[in-house]
Protein backbone atom coordinates (compact mmCIF):
# COMPACT_ATOMS: atom_id res chain seq x y z
CA UNK A 1 0.00 0.00 0.00
CA UNK A 2 1.36 3.53 -0.77
CA UNK A 3 2.36 6.20 1.59
CA UNK A 4 1.37 8.72 -0.95
CA UNK A 5 -2.20 6.67 -0.99
CA UNK A 6 -2.60 6.75 2.79
CA UNK A 7 -1.56 10.45 3.13
CA UNK A 8 -4.65 11.38 0.30
CA UNK A 9 -6.76 9.09 2.53
CA UNK A 10 -5.71 10.90 5.76
CA UNK A 11 -5.95 14.63 4.33
CA UNK A 12 -9.58 13.98 2.62
CA UNK A 13 -10.88 12.42 5.86
CA UNK A 14 -9.69 15.77 8.08
CA UNK A 15 -10.54 17.86 5.21
CA UNK A 16 -14.35 16.25 5.55
CA UNK A 17 -14.66 15.72 9.09
CA UNK A 18 -13.20 19.06 10.32
CA UNK A 19 -15.62 20.85 7.92
CA UNK A 20 -18.77 18.84 9.00
CA UNK A 21 -17.89 19.75 12.43
CA UNK A 22 -17.09 23.26 11.72
CA UNK A 23 -19.91 24.08 9.85
CA UNK A 24 -22.54 22.72 12.33
CA UNK A 25 -20.34 24.58 15.13
CA UNK A 26 -20.08 27.71 12.56
CA UNK A 27 -24.25 28.25 11.69
CA UNK A 28 -24.76 27.39 15.37
CA UNK A 29 -22.88 30.85 16.69
CA UNK A 30 -24.40 32.91 13.70
CA UNK A 31 -27.30 32.11 14.50
CA UNK A 32 -26.92 32.52 18.26
CA UNK A 33 -26.72 36.26 16.90
CA UNK A 34 -30.49 36.66 15.53
CA UNK A 35 -29.05 38.94 12.91
CA UNK A 36 -30.07 38.37 9.78
CA UNK A 37 -26.83 39.34 7.93
CA UNK A 38 -24.46 37.15 9.82
CA UNK A 39 -26.94 34.51 9.27
CA UNK A 40 -27.37 34.65 5.62
CA UNK A 41 -22.99 34.66 5.48
CA UNK A 42 -22.78 31.69 7.79
CA UNK A 43 -25.50 29.91 5.30
CA UNK A 44 -23.79 31.01 2.35
CA UNK A 45 -20.34 29.89 3.14
CA UNK A 46 -21.22 26.50 4.44
CA UNK A 47 -22.67 26.22 0.86
CA UNK A 48 -19.76 26.90 -0.42
CA UNK A 49 -17.49 25.13 2.29
CA UNK A 50 -19.32 21.94 1.88
CA UNK A 51 -18.68 22.07 -1.98
CA UNK A 52 -15.14 22.65 -1.26
CA UNK A 53 -13.99 20.44 1.49
CA UNK A 54 -16.94 18.24 2.65
CA UNK A 55 -17.60 16.31 -0.91
CA UNK A 56 -13.69 17.14 -2.10
CA UNK A 57 -12.87 14.94 1.08
CA UNK A 58 -15.72 12.61 1.09
CA UNK A 59 -14.63 11.84 -2.62
CA UNK A 60 -11.13 11.80 -1.57
CA UNK A 61 -12.02 9.02 1.15
CA UNK A 62 -13.89 7.31 -0.72
CA UNK A 63 -11.58 6.62 -3.72
CA UNK A 64 -8.24 5.93 -1.53
CA UNK A 65 -10.37 3.66 0.85
CA UNK A 66 -11.56 1.36 -2.08
CA UNK A 67 -7.88 1.36 -3.46
CA UNK A 68 -7.13 0.39 0.27
CA UNK A 69 -9.36 -1.80 1.00
CA UNK A 70 -8.07 -4.40 -1.98
CA UNK A 71 -4.93 -4.96 0.52
CA UNK A 72 -7.30 -6.71 2.38
CA UNK A 73 -9.53 -8.26 0.19
CA UNK A 74 -12.37 -6.20 -0.40
CA UNK A 75 -15.44 -5.27 1.36
CA UNK A 76 -16.56 -9.02 1.91
CA UNK A 77 -13.48 -9.86 3.58
CA UNK A 78 -13.61 -7.92 6.87
CA UNK A 79 -16.89 -6.51 8.66
CA UNK A 80 -14.66 -3.38 9.45
CA UNK A 81 -14.69 -2.51 6.15
CA UNK A 82 -18.33 -3.01 5.51
CA UNK A 83 -19.10 -1.48 8.42
CA UNK A 84 -16.80 1.49 7.31
CA UNK A 85 -19.10 1.91 3.48
CA UNK A 86 -22.42 1.58 5.55
CA UNK A 87 -21.23 4.46 8.33
CA UNK A 88 -19.96 7.04 5.98
CA UNK A 89 -22.82 5.86 3.53
CA UNK A 90 -25.51 6.88 6.19
CA UNK A 91 -24.20 10.05 7.03
CA UNK A 92 -23.39 10.88 2.80
CA UNK A 93 -27.60 9.83 2.95
CA UNK A 94 -27.86 12.52 5.51
CA UNK A 95 -26.16 15.40 3.89
CA UNK A 96 -27.55 14.88 0.29
CA UNK A 97 -31.51 14.22 1.48
CA UNK A 98 -31.81 16.32 4.50
CA UNK A 99 -29.07 18.80 5.30
CA UNK A 100 -28.20 19.95 1.50
CA UNK A 101 -32.21 20.70 0.84
CA UNK A 102 -32.52 22.60 4.56
CA UNK A 103 -29.56 24.73 3.25
CA UNK A 104 -30.83 25.40 0.38
CA UNK A 105 -34.27 26.31 1.82
CA UNK A 106 -32.77 28.55 4.60
CA UNK A 107 -30.94 29.95 2.03
CA UNK A 108 -34.52 31.09 -0.23
CA UNK A 109 -35.89 32.16 2.80
CA UNK A 110 -32.68 34.41 4.09
CA UNK A 111 -33.28 35.97 0.49
CA UNK A 112 -36.92 36.40 0.67
CA UNK A 113 -37.09 38.79 4.07
CA UNK A 114 -34.91 40.90 6.13
CA UNK A 115 -35.52 39.00 9.27
CA UNK A 116 -35.12 35.52 10.86
CA UNK A 117 -38.15 34.08 10.16
CA UNK A 118 -39.79 30.86 12.46
CA UNK A 119 -39.58 28.73 9.96
CA UNK A 120 -35.79 29.49 9.28
CA UNK A 121 -35.59 28.33 12.99
CA UNK A 122 -37.93 25.18 12.67
CA UNK A 123 -35.16 24.03 9.52
CA UNK A 124 -32.12 24.99 11.53
CA UNK A 125 -33.60 22.92 14.52
CA UNK A 126 -33.72 19.96 12.17
CA UNK A 127 -30.50 20.79 10.60
CA UNK A 128 -28.26 21.31 13.77
CA UNK A 129 -30.07 17.57 14.82
CA UNK A 130 -29.58 15.67 11.55
CA UNK A 131 -26.33 17.51 11.18
CA UNK A 132 -25.02 16.27 14.22
CA UNK A 133 -25.87 12.63 13.58
CA UNK A 134 -24.40 12.64 10.42
CA UNK A 135 -21.00 13.96 11.91
CA UNK A 136 -20.84 11.33 14.16
CA UNK A 137 -21.86 8.58 12.63
CA UNK A 138 -18.45 8.97 10.19
CA UNK A 139 -16.66 8.73 13.58
CA UNK A 140 -16.61 5.17 14.49
CA UNK A 141 -15.14 4.77 11.23
CA UNK A 142 -11.82 5.89 12.55
CA UNK A 143 -11.86 2.79 15.27
CA UNK A 144 -12.64 1.06 12.77
CA UNK A 145 -9.59 1.68 10.43
CA UNK A 146 -6.75 2.13 13.66
CA UNK A 147 -7.49 -1.16 15.17
CA UNK A 148 -9.07 -3.32 11.54
CA UNK A 149 -11.42 -5.07 14.19
CA UNK A 150 -13.95 -7.44 12.55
Amino acid sequence: MSTTLKTIHILSACLFLGNVIVSGTWAALAERTRNHQIIQFSNHMVLLTDLLFTVTGALGVVITGHLMSVRFGGSESHSWISWSYMLFGLSGLIWLLVLVPIQLKQRQLLRQCDHITSEYLRLSRIWQISGAVATVLPLPILYLMINKIG
